[in-house]
């Protein structure tokens, strides 16, 4: 699947998470498995508490984190966001335009 900058991320409400030191630890229950996040994970996470396009995500990422640059992370922003989806932590919502 191919994101777009109009697809919308909508976190799944039913996943059991936890701020441990600064990351986010969540668990997916159909296997029961903890995925602890890395800063920029942590922020992604907390910002999709409400459904955001990819691009909303892009342009927050470069407010809070000073001197971040999406052009250069883009690629690893992306994957990061494909993993969540197909661990069942989110769900992508295709730009129908």
């Amino acid at each position: 699947m191919t994101l777009g900058p109009n697809d919308i991320i909508i976190r799944n409400p039913k996943i059991a998470q936890r701020m441990f030191e600064e990351r986010m630890l969540v668990i997916t229950a159909r296997d029961s498995m903890l995925h602890r996040f890395n800063e920029a994970g942590t922020f992604i996470w907390q910002i999709i508490d409400k459904p955001l396009s990819t691009k909303e995500i892009c342009d927050s990422l470069e407010t809070y984190f000073k001197g971040f640059d999406t052009k250069t992370s883009l690629q690893e922003i992306l994957d990061f966001i494909k993993a969540l989806e197909k661990k069942g932590l989110v769900t992508i919502r295709p730009d129908l335009e």
